[in-house]
């Protein structure tokens, strides 16, 4: 006899796949989009945040994704989530602007980044993203210089780190990260001397990334990179 399915765990993952999607969300908002009864939804809620895989955004009524989440997709990145705790905090302290770590993912022809830790920045006025975020990384815009192109001119931490002192060769990006007021510095991250999987970087407005920091702030998240690539 089929063993029968237990409904309010498929209900419980439905509504953790609803927050990643939408967050941050609040209850009567994930229950419409889920046509589910609020009291439900609440208590779904609350059991995920009781068990530390949601919160509530700034102790407000909707909810985000927390870290702990991000431990079931692999080892890979909880283990870089807490080898990069120091270097996020030192570039936020360092630079002053938000300091976010990504993952990346491929599914086919397209490349995707996944935000698994951020440190934001002090200032009042600041770019801050959700944890969980998952974003389409796209080919090169006229006015910035996109991950796509690092990965391409250096496929693996050993072409990124290994090619010498006189190789002045440029080992950061620079975007607008969908925000049109703001500009991202940033470098990728390789599994060693081989394949990229994740990248560092800041962000913030532009009236404070203004190009003349682009080189100075690529340098130290470049460096970054490299000591989570350990070469």
């Amino acid at each position: 006899m089929a063993v029968k399915t237990l409904q309010t765990v498929e209900n419980a993952l439905a509504v953790l796949e609803v927050v990643a999607e939408l967050q941050p969300i609040g209850v009567s908002a994930l229950a419409r989009h889920m046509n589910m009864d609020k009291n439900t939804a609440q208590r779904i809620l609350i059991t995920l945040g009781a068990s530390g895989y949601i919160q509530k955004q700034n102790l407000g009524t909707a909810w985000v994704l927390t870290p702990r989440v991000l431990t079931l997709s692999n080892r890979v990145a909880v283990t870089l989530r807490q080898t990069a705790q120091q270097q996020l905090h030192d570039l936020a302290d360092i630079i002053g602007e938000t300091a976010l770590l990504w993952q990346f993912t491929f599914e086919g022809d397209n490349m995707y980044a996944t935000l698994l830790d951020k440190v934001d920045s002090k200032h009042d006025v600041k770019i801050t993203m959700e944890i969980g975020k998952r974003v389409l990384v796209r080919p090169d815009a006229a006015d910035s210089t996109n991950v796509r192109s690092i990965i391409k001119e250096f496929p693996t931490g050993e072409s990124a780190w290994l090619t010498g002192a006189n190789d002045d060769r440029p080992r950061y990006f620079r975007l607008t990260p969908g925000h049109p007021s703001s500009i991202a510095v940033g470098s990728v991250i390789y599994d060693g001397p081989a394949l990229p999987i994740a990248a560092i970087s800041v962000v913030g407005p532009k009236e404070r990334i203004t190009p003349d920091c682009y080189k100075v702030m690529g340098e130290k998240t470049a460096t970054a990179a490299r000591i989570l690539s350990s070469i």
